[in-house]
């Protein structure tokens, strides 16, 4: 716990250093602000989110909107700004880098309190059986634990084949949830048919979304200006390729 706490007392210092190289930068405004300029209305248009759609001064964000994951316990703010631009999608992130660093140390200092308590899954019909038991050093499974497991315990080892090949049931339905990912709303839609796979995932991707608003910003602009556009979007490729 120490060492995080050293590394985020390292972070916040690099962050502010580095975000003075450029907060006052009077070429890094002229080629930021005014750039890839897109309103509240565009953004809901293109059902846009993440920094892009805050950068409008809607404080939208799923961590406070929809908590989830406990995030209802912690103590952070949702960076806003109304440039609608590149420049403002830059202060965004820079803000958010500080509020990261806030929700860290809240988390370091509820572990702490939590020392030598449960932090893995323990019911066995999901947890695989080399996972129900952590190692001496704390960190990780035990490696005497899994030794006795898979070389004495018949029955443990064809429980953790079983999970492994086969998984586990799901009861049939549908669901969709969300997290609020870097770049914004990362939802997954789900249907179950009651086996153990998945009949249907549909994967809602921020950077797809975000991605269809480069044309609207960049109408009637430079060439250029394009470069700094997309950047202000941050896409995952990854999830941009459907």
């Amino acid at each position: 716990m120490s060492k995080i706490r050293q590394t985020v007392k390292d972070l916040r210092h690099n962050f502010k250093d580095n975000a003075k190289l450029l907060i006052g930068n009077s070429i890094w405004i002229k080629r930021t602000q005014g750039i890839g300029y897109l309103d509240l209305a565009g953004c809901t248009t293109l059902g846009i989110t993440g920094p892009v759609l805050r950068s409008t001064g809607l404080a939208w964000d799923l961590r406070k909107a929809q908590p989830y994951c406990g995030y209802e316990n912690y103590e952070f703010d949702i960076p806003t700004t109304d440039t609608c631009d590149v420049y403002g999608r830059f202060l965004i992130r820079m803000q958010e880098l500080e509020q990261s660093l806030r929700i860290i140390e809240q988390c370091v200092s509820r572990l702490e309190k939590l020392e030598g308590q449960a932090v893995m899954v323990a019911d066995k019909k999901i947890a695989w059986p080399s996972q129900l038991s952590i190692g001496a050093d704390g960190m990780g499974n035990s490696l005497n634990h899994i030794r006795e497991i898979m070389g004495e315990s018949m029955e443990a080892l064809i429980h953790h084949f079983k999970l492994v090949t086969e998984g586990f049931r799901v009861p049939a339905g549908q669901v969709y949830t969300a997290i609020e990912s870097p770049r914004g709303e990362l939802g997954v839609n789900l249907v179950s048919d009651g086996g153990t796979r998945p009949y249907r995932v549909h994967f809602r991707d921020p950077s797809f979304n975000n991605l269809q608003s480069t044309a609207a910003m960049c109408e009637g602009g430079q060439v250029a200006d394009v470069i700094a556009a997309v950047a202000s979007i941050d896409p995952v490729m990854g999830g941009v390729d459907r």
